[in-house]
């Protein structure tokens, strides 16, 4: 077969649009991605897409000089795909730079080797080379997203893989022709640029997917965190800072929900509480409430709700309990706070006044007014502003 009546003509223009093209997707990528694996597709691209102008000026024009940047530049592709598979974890791969750094030296041999036996022995080498190009870029590229979902990543390793299988039966049928020289032009070899395009239409294709598919990904990234931050600010919004408790907006808002509520709430208010903010200050105020609503906080069951009404007046609200029960547990909780200590002034008895309230077929609000009217008579009953100091 000769070199320069071998490939078709028609095909080959095509091949060196095509070629522009795909370096222009994979200049896109690179520039939008900043991923260095893209930059070196589209460089490829881009040689080969020289390459076969001269290629092409050759098969035209019947000069042999334009073979030699023809087979310097197909060098040079094939050493760029072979870089490509260096950086794609995003960086060079130091494990394999000698194998890079040798690589084009082989392809450089190989060429010389080629052209000096056989056009054809060229095109063998070439495809050779290519073939070992695009199969460790699969390798590589699978190892980097094995296990990694998404239909561009895998349709653009099966153009690799693909690309390597279809190098492979080229430089088989290239080594046949060469070693037999059989004059016989074969159909497979004479289009093989419209089988190139092909699968270098795949493979910009699946890129572009697979970009498309990481902004995406990015996109449900951020979509979910701006979900989460969202969700924190508003449960943010609906927690007293002091006592970790939720406030009384949270508090207005159950009210007002539609949502059915049965239990038993009670409204607790700590006795003399004024006194502790003018004898010991605001500062221990605000420790006696913080610890007090952290006591509350931790003493409800998770399906119970609490929260810090205003001051010192806190709402629990106890779901699948008798009013005897919550009455049992209000008292415990009093007796724990009568052992509460306060850092640096010792023992500081807190007493408690409450008043609870069943919440059936009626609105909270209703049941929430029932129990802070009976804090209030147990509150009367038990004002004594000794009572809330104890002996320190």
């Amino acid at each position: 077969m000769d070199f320069l009546a071998g490939p078709n003509l028609i095909a080959l223009l095509c091949h060196v649009v095509g070629a522009a093209v795909f370096a222009a997707v994979f200049l896109f990528l690179f520039r939008e991605s900043r991923n260095v694996y893209f930059g070196y597709w589209a460089l490829a691209y881009a040689l080969l897409s020289a390459a076969l102008v001269f290629h092409t000026f050759a098969v035209t024009g019947g000069r042999t000089l334009f073979l030699v940047p023809y087979v310097l530049l197909q060098l040079a592709f094939t050493a760029s795909i072979a870089f490509a598979a260096a950086f794609v974890f995003g960086r060079f791969d130091i494990r394999i730079s000698p194998l890079v750094a040798v690589f084009p030296v082989i392809g450089l041999l190989g060429y010389v080797v080629g052209l000096l036996s056989d056009r054809r022995g060229f095109y063998a080498v070439d495809g050779l080379l290519l073939t070992a190009a695009y199969g460790w870029n699969f390798l590589a590229f699978r190892r980097r997203w094995k296990g990694g979902k998404g239909t561009g990543r895998k349709l653009f390793s099966a153009s690799l893989l693909a690309s390597a299988v279809f190098y492979a039966q080229y430089t088989l049928l290239y080594s046949f022709v060469h070693v037999t020289r059989v004059s016989v032009r074969l159909w497979p070899l004479q289009y093989h640029d419209l089988y190139d395009l092909t699968i270098e239409t795949l493979l910009a294709f699946s890129a572009m997917m697979m970009w498309m598919e990481a902004q995406n990904e990015q996109l449900e990234q951020l979509n979910s965190e701006l979900a989460r931050s969202r969700s924190e600010i508003a449960s943010s919004a609906r927690i007293d800072p002091l006592t970790g408790l939720l406030n009384r907006a949270a508090l207005d808002e159950t009210c007002e929900s539609s949502d059915p509520i049965s239990g038993v709430v009670a409204v607790i208010d700590l006795d003399n509480f004024k006194d502790v903010n003018d004898v010991l200050g605001h500062l221990t105020g605000d420790e006696v409430l913080a610890n007090v609503g952290n006591l509350i906080r931790t003493s409800v069951r998770k399906d119970d709700m609490a929260w810090r009404w205003g001051g010192d007046e806190f709402v629990v609200l106890f779901r699948s309990q008798s009013r005897e029960g919550v009455e049992e547990r209000l008292q415990a909780l009093e007796e724990r706070l009568l052992r509460f200590r306060i850092r640096g002034k010792g023992v500081l008895p807190v007493r408690l006044s409450w008043g609870v309230a069943a919440v059936v077929d009626r609105p909270l609000r209703e049941a929430l007014a029932d129990a802070d009217h009976q804090m209030y008579l147990r509150k009367r009953e038990r004002a004594s502003p000794s009572k809330f100091f104890g002996a320190r």
